[in-house]
């Protein structure tokens, strides 16, 4: 046996030292991926962002992520334009989620990939191995929240105005608006996601909203002339042959006035309210016995003064009481307040006229009852009595005077207000048995039984009444003209002209 020499003992001791310091790492990091993987842990200095998650398990940094990324977590929104817009949001609020179970996994793999001994010498050498979360953005989610943010935000810009001060128009100048951008925003919380999450920080983006107009200082003369505009409601009471005008008071319609966006014409808004407020007030200043009537509907008068047309109204009476005085008659105070007694009766049940007693409170109904067609308020006849004459009015002016013969004493026409209400070329009284040419009904005494206007009358057999008698009461009722006046106005007063017959 040869001895070995000394030399070879140190190379064999070298030979087996570095064996061993090339098996000694390999077993400890093959004892690191066996501790790692028995305990399910992630390797030491892996994290997530900026938390290190090492020797956590699986299941906590899941849990760990979905609280410090997802509840937790609140983002400040500011806008730079305005300080005082701040806005502390939840991550999901903009449309954010961090996937906690895939960040997880992806920290875990972290060690145990197809090259483990890389991640784990990384380890032992200090490097950190950092996992970026898993993050999915909602756009529609943050749009929602960006929109109710914007209405919040919105100021809408102001167009350039006009103004009537120190009794003269002027032009006020316009104002810029402020809204949020909402898509400009949106793609900064989709490109800066990681950064925003990270930060807790975002920003609002805004826009400025031009005013559609710029400037009105143009249109003060057109102003001037549309306000002139002649605004009114004419109403005409045929009882007492009144008009009354009311104009809309010019500060209203200063109001009303407004400027087309894109042609610049000068009109007018007006307000149904408004309306509605000046019929009430008008209507008022005819006292508590009179109202407003046949009134145009409210969008048909805004568009007839917009074009500068009047409007035309009626007056109607309310229906009034009377008490009885001592030793009246029904058919007196009939003739007394020109209202035929069938309608007093009608407007008082029970009422008869043997029942009637002094002190009793009687309802008269509306003179308005006597007048049943639409009035023409351009012509009126107007009969006296007294005077026996009829004189006829149209546009206010006379057209020509009668002579005339109304009824006896026993027999009286009465006076009111009534109206024509029928022609009849040739009429019948059967009662006398006699013709009424040219006869216009005016008012019934009584049901079915019409007083009218006509010529002299013809017997059946031949005889003309009443001729040699004109100017003295001397018929039934009715109001007697000579035949070439009655025909003549028998053409000209249609039906619905007002004839007022006075005592």
């Amino acid at each position: 046996m040869r001895k070995q020499s000394k030399n070879s003992k140190w190379a064999a001791i070298l030979v087996s030292l570095s064996a061993l310091l090339i098996i000694l790492p390999t077993v400890a990091i093959s004892g690191v991926i066996i501790y790692f993987q028995a305990n399910a842990l992630n390797l030491p200095s892996v994290f997530v962002g900026d938390k290190n998650v090492g020797m956590m398990s699986r299941s906590a940094t899941a849990e760990w992520i979905d609280q410090a990324w997802n509840r937790d977590r609140q983002i400040q929104v500011t806008s730079p334009g305005d300080p005082d817009v701040q806005y502390a949001l939840s991550p999901q609020d903009l449309g954010y989620w961090v996937d906690p179970v895939e960040t997880a996994n992806a920290a875990y793999q972290i060690g145990r990939s197809t090259t483990p001994f890389v991640d784990i010498r990384a380890v032992f050498a200090g490097e950190a191995q950092v996992i970026f979360p898993v993050m999915y953005y909602d756009e529609d989610l943050a749009r929602q929240t960006l929109e109710g943010i914007a209405h919040e935000l919105k100021v809408p810009p102001q167009n350039a105005g006009i103004v009537y001060q120190d009794g003269a128009w002027a032009a006020t100048p316009a104002v810029q608006g402020q809204a949020i951008d909402i898509e400009k925003t949106l793609n900064h919380l989709y490109l800066d996601a990681f950064n925003i999450l990270t930060s807790q920080s975002a920003t609002l983006y805004s826009q400025t909203l031009q005013p559609e107009i710029a400037d009105l200082s143009h249109v003060l003369d057109d102003v001037d002339a549309v306000v002139g505009t002649r605004m009114e409601l004419t109403a005409y009471d045929p009882i007492t042959d009144e008009t009354f005008t009311w104009q809309v008071p010019e500060e209203i319609k200063r109001t009303w006035v407004v400027v087309d966006p894109d042609s610049f014409a000068v009109n007018f808004s007006i307000q149904q309210e408004d309306i509605e407020s000046l019929i009430a007030e008008w209507e008022g200043n005819l006292g508590d016995e009179r109202t407003l009537t046949e009134v145009p509907p409210i969008e048909t008068i805004s568009k007839a003064w917009t074009a500068g047309e009047s409007i035309r109204a009626g007056i109607s009476r309310s229906p009034t009481t009377y008490q009885v005085s001592a030793g009246e008659s029904l058919w007196a105070i009939s003739l007394k307040l020109g209202m035929p007694m069938w309608h007093i009766l009608d407007a008082n049940p029970g009422l008869t006229t043997a029942n009637i007693t002094a002190g009793m409170t009687l309802t008269i109904p509306s003179k308005n009852i006597l007048l049943p067609l639409p009035v023409v308020p351009e012509k009126r006849i107007v009969v006296d009595i007294s005077e026996q004459r009829m004189t006829v009015y149209e546009n206010g002016e006379v057209r020509n005077s009668h002579i005339i013969s109304t009824g006896m004493s026993d027999s009286p026409t009465m006076p009111g207000i009534f109206q024509i209400q029928s022609h009849v070329i040739n009429a019948y009284a059967s009662n006398w048995d006699l013709y009424m040419p040219h006869f216009m009904g005016i008012y019934e005494a009584w049901p079915g039984f019409m007083n009218g206007i006509h010529g002299l009358p013809l017997l059946s057999g031949g005889g003309r009444l009443w001729a040699s008698t004109l100017g003295s009461p001397a018929s039934y009722g009715c109001i007697i003209l000579d035949l070439a006046a009655a025909e003549d106005l028998y053409y000209w007063a249609e039906d619905g002209v007002v004839v007022e017959i006075r005592r």
